[in-house]
């Protein structure tokens, strides 16, 4: 009776797309960390909240980008707790889109991805801009560049997750 409750369906595909994410943050804090041009390396886990909004809703895109938030907090070593108040807002929002306003395609996931991204890196700045009194100039270029590169990788989130929200797993 109990069992009749939970959405089987729901709760594996929960499980593959924390295969996903996990599997994103290897490849974040592995190798792309290592990779910087102009003062800039690619932040490709916000393109994984906005996924995971955009294909399950808003509250799968909440609850995911706390989470993903979290563990972004903790391994990325930035101090504060920036990500894991800023994922889940651009999880929610992003299926709140998607179910009122916009289309589950690969254009509008690309804006919504290009936002989401532009709001981590400007929320990235702000502390150096404000507290450690950067130069504003150097932070936005900086911030220009981490999104710049952070674009090529929407293709590659984009169709496994769109893959995932379609499999029928209620066997």
């Amino acid at each position: 009776m109990l069992l009749e409750l939970i959405n089987l369906a729901k709760l594996r595909r929960g499980f593959i797309y924390a295969g996903i994410v996990l599997l994103v943050l290897l490849i974040q804090n592995l190798a792309l960390s290592q990779i910087v041009i102009l003062n800039a390396s690619p932040m490709i886990i916000p393109i994984v909240v906005v996924a995971v909004g955009f294909f399950e809703g808003g509250v799968w895109g909440g609850v995911y980008g706390l989470v993903i938030g979290l563990v972004c907090d903790m391994t990325l070593n930035e101090p504060g707790v920036m990500m894991t108040v800023l994922f889940p807002i651009i999880g929610f929002f992003s299926g709140a889109l998607t179910m009122f306003v916009m289309s589950r395609r690969l254009m509008p996931f690309f804006c919504v991805c290009t936002c989401a991204l532009l709001l981590t890196a400007i929320c990235q700045m702000f502390r150096f801009i404000v507290f450690a009194e950067t130069d504003v100039i150097f932070a936005v270029l900086t911030g220009a560049f981490q999104t710049l590169w952070s674009l090529p990788f929407i293709f590659a989130v984009y169709y496994p997750c769109r893959t995932v929200s379609r499999l029928d797993l209620s066997k």
